[in-house]
């Protein structure tokens, strides 16, 4: 009897068993080159609705004995970020700290309109002591003409204020200099700027670094709001001639407190749903013709348009 012995089994010789791998092969890669391109484009989509979902929280400090006017802000988004505006008086530094601790200890963006007193003493402060644990990432300002303003200064304006602050950032890599025009994003919202310290406030003869304070927009995709800072009527012209259409906004913080700042014209234009006044009940609800706030918020409640009063407490909105 005679045997024939193969030297391979027919499953695995390599003339009949390449061709079934070959095509094994291009089976699979046609398979995976579908999954990846599916995969991802959930991956996508998945980040553009958290994109989408992202709020901000914009915090209104009062005074805890309601005496004074000062201004300071906070507005947090449901990211984690943090941007404060102005801060107050040296007095209010130990609430801002605390403010902050609360939120972190970390601030993104800080922002000062204009270095008077109740608007940069308590950041001074806090550079002044080595931040006392808060880490600042960047510092956002006006570039003050430190020529002009000495040259104009009032009692008022408590120009040493301004120098300790400028001295306190000098060479400092985070400080950025803001200007009419610019544009930026900050902690995820548009920042627009309407008005800085430029040369027309130079021409000014009094009241330069009020109205060299930073106007700015900030918007989300559905709402926004305006920061009018310390700006009064001597701006008013020149930033409703240029911007007038784009101030719209949701919500305000009126200008110079609320007090003989911006007339009910400007504000026409901004049409807000709700308005800020960052100073003490002795201004918004005086009976006399000192202080013109009263008439303001009566104006804005003729117009349904809500009033946040500066008082002693805390007032928020949301931004989205």
């Amino acid at each position: 009897m005679c045997f024939i012995i193969r030297k391979y089994p027919y499953e695995t010789r390599p003339d009949r068993a390449f061709p079934r791998l070959l095509f094994l092969i291009t089976v699979c890669l046609l398979f995976l080159s579908v999954i990846p391109a599916k995969a991802e484009t959930n991956t996508n989509t998945k980040k553009d609705a958290k994109a989408k979902n992202v709020t901000w929280k914009v915090t209104q400090y009062g005074q805890a004995d309601d005496a004074h006017q000062s201004m300071f802000y906070t507005i947090c988004s449901s990211t984690g970020k943090l941007m404060v505006i102005d801060g107050g008086w040296v007095s209010q530094a130990d609430h801002v700290r605390n403010v902050i601790a609360g939120l972190g200890n970390r601030v993104d963006a800080w922002v000062i309109t204009h270095p008077h007193p109740d608007h940069v003493g308590a950041l001074n402060a806090i550079l002044k002591n080595n931040y006392t644990g808060i880490r600042i990432r960047k510092i956002y300002a006006p570039q003050v003409n430190a020529v002009r303003y000495a040259a104009t200064k009032q009692p008022w304006d408590d120009y040493q204020v301004y120098e300790e602050f400028a001295s306190l950032t000098k060479g400092m890599k985070k400080l950025k200099y803001l200007k009419e025009g610019d544009k930026l994003k900050v902690i995820g919202l548009t920042m627009t700027v309407f008005n800085g310290w430029d040369s027309s406030v130079d021409k000014l003869s009094v009241n330069l670094c009020n109205q060299g304070s930073l106007v700015f927009r900030l918007e989300g995709k559905k709402r926004s709001m305006l920061f009018c800072a310390d700006v009064g009527q001597p701006r008013q012209k020149r930033i409703l001639k240029k911007y007038k259409k784009q101030i719209r906004s949701t919500y305000v913080q009126c200008g110079h407190h609320g007090n003989w700042g911006l007339t009910k014209t400007f504000y026409k234009y901004v049409a807000p749903k709700a308005a800020f006044f960052d100073a003490p009940a002795l201004i918004t609800m005086s009976s006399g013709d000192f202080y013109d706030a009263p008439t303001l918020i009566a104006y804005f409640r003729r117009k349904n348009v809500r009033v946040y009063m500066f008082g002693n407490g805390t007032h928020s909105v949301k931004l989205k």
